[in-house]
């Protein structure tokens, strides 16, 4: 019988806490450590929320492992640093950084030298989640398969974020008042991160170059006058991502129109749920990710990802 793969946990956010869990119930999977500075010592089982006998405590330090799940930042520059450490110990790494889509598109160098890394290394890196990672980047790009020629395509994401984790409500604003969301958006601090990088995945993937992308934001007002979350809009020509996330946004989905032969109109009433999908993204992209040659890599690169 083949050895479970070892992983580590790097960062217990609500996302990699889950991702933790799922891993536990995966008998391929060996959860052999969790790593996180705010829970240095707490006993794993309490952290996790996991309702059997589990041993060990967060620590600081990296234990030896096959695998690391990386769950702490959505910017590209924090977590190339941290997934270099990672891949000097010899680790394949799935990361939910959603810059890491398309690492070479935030930072040409690190990503050159991270991918060097991996080579030298021999193992993988590669960014996913719910979205981005699926839902508005890598499924579009996956259903053009089925066309002969398309012509435009429009994404859209609408998304209750009261039925939502704390954490997104915060990262959209929900109970800010305007001046107070203004402020966030100008310190950078507000907004879904990767709109821009899910159009541009599917640009590339379909092989339309030197794309030139607007994004807009601006917030959705409740009835009592705060912010209920945010609308952004990323345009290119014949490229419309919208991303809706308020609180009581009616008719959640997700929806992708193909304007193309043949045309192809897909909708997914209610949406797919980020808290849940996110954390099987990071596991179930795992056997597709150890297949592949060593290096750093988007969703494009891999095989067809599915349930593990």
């Amino acid at each position: 019988m083949t050895k479970p793969l070892r992983v580590v946990q790097v960062g217990l956010g609500d996302i990699g806490r889950a991702a933790a869990r799922l891993v536990l119930e995966k008998p391929h999977l060996q959860l052999v450590g969790a790593v996180d500075p705010k829970f240095v010592g707490r006993p794993l089982m309490e952290v996790l929320d996991w309702p059997y006998r589990l041993e060990g405590v967060v620590t600081h330090h990296i234990p030896a492992a096959d695998v690391a799940i990386h769950c702490t930042t959505s910017r590209w520059e924090t977590a190339a640093d941290e997934l270099a450490a990672l891949v000097r110990l010899g680790m394949h790494c799935v990361t939910s950084c959603e810059q890491a889509l398309l690492p070479d598109q935030h930072d040409t160098a690190r990503a050159a030298e991270l991918d060097r890394l991996c080579r030298e290394h021999r193992v993988s890196v590669v960014g996913t989640g719910v979205n981005p990672g699926f839902v508005m980047d890598t499924l579009p790009a996956l259903l053009t398969a089925a066309c002969q020629r398309v012509h435009s395509i429009h994404v859209r994401r609408v998304v209750d974020v009261a039925t939502r984790r704390p954490a997104l409500q915060r990262k959209v604003g929900a109970g800010l008042t305007p001046a107070e969301f203004d402020a966030q958006l100008a310190a950078g601090t507000l907004r879904h991160v990767g709109l821009t990088d899910s159009l541009l995945f599917v640009a590339r993937a379909i092989g339309w170059e030197d794309v030139d992308v607007s994004e807009k934001i601006e917030p959705v007002l409740g009835a009592d006058g705060r912010v209920a979350g945010v609308r952004q809009v990323a345009h290119a020509p014949n490229l419309v991502w919208e991303l809706e996330m308020y609180r009581g946004a009616p008719e959640p989905r997700d929806e992708i129109h193909i304007e193309g032969v043949p045309p192809i109109h897909l909708v997914i009433r209610n949406g797919v749920a980020g808290d849940l999908a996110t954390p099987a993204m990071l596991v179930n992209i795992i056997p597709q990710l150890l297949a592949a040659p060593p290096g750093l890599h988007t969703m494009a690169e891999l095989c067809l990802p599915h349930f593990a």
